[in-house]
């Protein structure tokens, strides 16, 4: 009995499931209370615009941060609020929640592209991955005039560091929002590209065993 040590490698690209849009009010106010007040006002033209126009569920918008803090040597005070929502991956859906908040200022927004199941892609990889180091194997094996009869020891990284980082991505179909509602923006060439595509990639190094 023989043996093989080989290395495979995988790497495949997925398009994405949904979109994690971040919406971020950032104002100035002469007094703490004075930029709270203009911060919430702000707050609930967005929400209100988001609910009204869009349909979305204000229940389904996730508040992520909140805060007043002193600016300029305390001359003025500042107001930061961050919220988020998800949806299902549209371009066009994108644009008209864009075309919505270029009518409002103090805001600014941010689009973090997202996976679901991410654990079953991820096994894809991964069995692509051995298989790669099996099929280099194999060569190797029938070149010597031999067989592959199994495997005796693996190693992968658990660690290993993906094009994208999706750690905090949803392992299951995500319950995101199917926005369709009769608003929609001025027809734009961005509404038809495709979605981002994601990266995911696997290494392995498995010790063959041949006859």
């Amino acid at each position: 009995m023989g043996k093989i040590k080989m290395g495979g490698n995988a790497t495949i690209e997925f398009e994405s499931d949904y979109y994690e849009f971040h919406v971020t009010i950032s104002l100035i106010g002469k007094t703490s209370g004075d930029a709270i007040s203009k911060g919430h006002s702000r707050t609930e033209e967005i929400l209100s615009r988001l609910q009204n126009k869009l349909g979305i569920d204000i229940k389904t918008v996730t508040l992520k941060d909140e805060k007043i803090s002193a600016w300029c040597e305390r001359k003025y005070y500042k107001f930061n609020k961050e919220f988020y929502f998800q949806y299902k991956a549209s371009n066009s859906t994108t644009e008209n929640i864009v075309s919505l908040l270029e009518k409002i200022s103090d805001v600014e927004y941010d689009i973090k592209f997202k996976l679901a199941n991410k654990s079953e892609k991820e096994q894809l990889v991964l069995s692509e991955a051995v298989s790669d180091a099996k099929q280099k194997a194999e060569k190797i094996a029938t070149a010597l005039g031999s067989h592959i009869t199994g495997f005796e020891e693996i190693k992968y990284e658990f660690n290993d560091k993906s094009a994208y980082d999706y750690d905090d991505d949803c392992d299951e179909d995500c319950d995101c929002l199917n926005i369709t509602s009769y608003y929609s923006a001025s027809k734009t060439l961005s509404a038809d590209l495709k979605s981002p595509k994601i990266q995911i990639s696997k290494s392995v190094e498995i010790v063959w065993t041949t006859d």
